[in-house]
């Protein structure tokens, strides 16, 4: 089965209408096929919507959150994180965290943003 961790670009424009892939991926989840994750990374820059101020929003920002499983940051991205930084092969910290939990937790990444991560080696881009 394959996994993917899921970028916060991603999840805006499923969540505006326009990721047709994202809810191809949502429906092999349901069939088994794929299993589909994001980090506490992804999931606080989703939240960063001021639209979640209102209470609706927020609930269901939370509810969409729901669909994908959690993978947690530890140790061991934290200093893989670190090491993409200091070797230059990611330049912001949010994708240094994401980059390292693909490689660590065994996952794809698929993004909008595909040059932030093309230095990651070993990370498979959807």
């Amino acid at each position: 089965m394959d996994k993917i961790l899921v970028d916060t670009n991603v999840l805006i424009d499923y969540s505006k209408g326009k990721d047709a892939l994202l809810g191809r991926l949502l429906e092999k989840q349901k069939q088994m096929k794929v299993e589909l994750f994001v980090n506490p990374i992804i999931v606080a820059e989703f939240l960063t919507d001021r639209n979640c101020q209102k209470p609706t929003v927020l609930d269901k920002a939370n509810e969409f959150l729901r669909l994908f499983s959690f993978v947690s940051i530890g140790k061991r991205e934290s200093v893989l994180a670190g090491e993409l930084l200091r070797t230059g092969a990611i330049d912001f910290i949010g994708d240094a965290f994401i980059g390292a939990t693909c490689l660590v937790n065994e996952l794809s990444l698929y993004t909008k943003n595909q040059k932030h991560f093309k230095k990651i080696k070993r990370l498979v881009l959807v």
